[in-house]
């Protein structure tokens, strides 16, 4: 696997509070959208995509992948290993029955997708899965965006904390290729 820089133990316990948050945010929506939201044990629509994740997440990955059984370690490893972004592959980590191998060590992104997205980049916008929120017209700002607001904040925060100076994003395979 590709090496994080220096012990992220703690960075990793603090992320898992960042994550719980997102947690949080994203579990209101779905209660009050389930019947738009076509995410499900097995759908991988989102997962087809070549996400980049920071160092701290990609510790989170390696950690989970490292609890993983024999079978699955050298399962994501190999499909690690082959993976080319921007071929539309499935993420390595995804299983041949379209569950993710490494849920409860997923990263940021991966939890808040499925929901209308938004990018302080980008404040207008809100983007989502094409098979969700499809004719849905009386999206709650508040419920959606407030938290999402919340979010970048505290991540700003988690790397200030942190130290974790510029980001180094990299495709989540790249985490999890074997040396």
């Amino acid at each position: 696997m590709k090496p994080v820089p220096g012990d992220m133990s703690g960075a990793v316990a603090r992320l898992r509070v960042h994550l719980a948050i997102i947690d949080g945010g994203v579990a209101p929506v779905v209660a009050r959208y389930r019947a738009h939201i076509g995410c499900r044990a097995g759908c991988s629509e989102c997962c087809h995509q070549s996400f980049r994740v920071s160092e701290v997440e990609g510790a989170l990955l390696q950690e989970g992948l490292a609890a993983a059984p024999a079978d699955v370690r050298a399962q994501v490893v190999a499909r690690a290993g082959e993976y080319e972004a921007g071929r539309g592959e499935a993420c390595p980590v995804l299983g041949d029955d379209g569950n993710c191998r490494l849920y409860d060590h997923r990263p940021r992104i991966c939890r808040k997708y499925g929901i209308p997205l938004w990018n302080p980049e980008r404040p207008h916008e809100l983007n989502t899965c094409r098979l969700n929120f499809c004719g849905v017209e009386d999206l709650d700002a508040d419920l959606i965006v407030e938290p999402q607001a919340g979010w970048a904040e505290d991540w700003i925060l988690l790397r200030e904390q942190l130290d974790l100076g510029p980001q180094d994003n990299r495709a989540i395979a790249d985490w999890l290729r074997a040396d």
